[in-house]
């Protein structure tokens, strides 16, 4: 059986919330530029953004604007500031799943985390389960620099403290930036945010594309250690029991037994592969639950 890609649960989730906010934020710049585009005239555009305003199917009545153009280009700003939070969130609580999910493989005694040290929060969960950070510390300085920015937008109004203007000018920062590994070979990673003379961030949408990106490159990297850590054995039981044992109605098309089910699960979704009959049977005979999930695999069958 080969795990070498394997996706956990955790993953999959976090991946959809990455696809999902890069449409989000793509589909929402679009619709402002093409509003923005729409007219010249800011009586008209005024005029335009009013009656669509009442045509939105909610209670609101037409509203006016002196300066709709100005009003768009601010919108577009705080769109970036909701979606920099939302990175920061959805990630967070990928962390704490995989902590709190798998604490009975921590060490007991964990190498401690500087609070200081880029990415703190990621470095100490890979600390937790004695994992290595060199594949990773080349993301380390960017995701710190989007972090601290997010705390910037929710503590500081947007407006950058002394670390993220040190870090901003710092070799660490900018040579990750220059020497960033893009989908596209050749290419190079969009200019992060500038910081103008009064400390406000120049945050533009791609920034929390970028973000997400850090954030899933990063994931990608803790699901490779946390399916290496678990093996098949685990991740086999984990959805017997899930898939089977804990549910009232089978989740896809009838298959014939339930070494049939798992392997259609275990290929589709979490993209094992040569998954074999008794390797299955295997794993849930040791874990004396090979009668029960066929069993129960076979009376959700009957009721199909």
């Amino acid at each position: 059986m080969d795990i070498s890609e394997a996706a956990s649960t955790h993953l999959r989730d976090f991946s959809d919330f990455h696809i999902d906010l890069n449409k989000y934020v793509k589909l929402s710049v679009v619709a402002l530029n093409h509003l923005f585009d729409s007219t010249g005239d800011p009586k008209e555009l005024s005029d335009l953004i009013s009656e669509l305003i009442k045509g939105a199917g909610e209670r609101w009545a037409a509203t006016n604007y002196v300066d709709p153009h100005g009003e768009i280009e601010d919108l577009k700003f705080q769109l970036t500031e909701s979606a920099l939070m939302r990175v920061y969130s959805s990630f967070e609580v990928f962390l704490d799943e995989i902590s709190g999910s798998y604490s009975e493989y921590k060490l007991k005694n964990p190498e401690p985390i500087d609070s200081a040290a880029y990415g703190a929060t990621a470095l100490k969960l890979f600390s937790a389960f004695g994992w290595d950070t060199k594949k990773i510390e080349y993301l380390l300085p960017v995701y710190h620099f989007y972090n601290i920015a997010r705390h910037c937008v929710v503590h500081r109004m947007g407006k950058a403290n002394k670390e993220l203007i040190e870090l901003s000018a710092s070799s660490d920062f900018l040579e990750a930036i220059e020497n960033w590994p893009t989908v596209i070979p050749g290419n190079q990673l969009s200019p992060p945010p500038t910081i103008n003379i009064n400390k406000k961030i120049d945050l533009r949408p791609h920034h929390a594309i970028t973000y997400s990106d850090v954030c899933y490159r990063l994931a990608s990297e803790i699901n490779k250690k946390l399916i290496e850590m678990v093996g098949y054995e685990y991740i086999v039981k984990s959805v017997a029991i899930e898939r089977i044992l804990k549910r009232d109605s089978l989740d896809y098309p009838p298959c014939k037994d339930a070494y049939h089910y798992l392997r259609y699960i275990l290929n589709k979704e979490y993209k094992l592969k040569g998954v074999e009959f008794h390797l299955i049977k295997a794993v849930l005979e040791k874990e004396g639950i090979r009668q029960k999930c066929y069993q129960k695999h076979a009376s959700m069958l009957a009721l199909t």
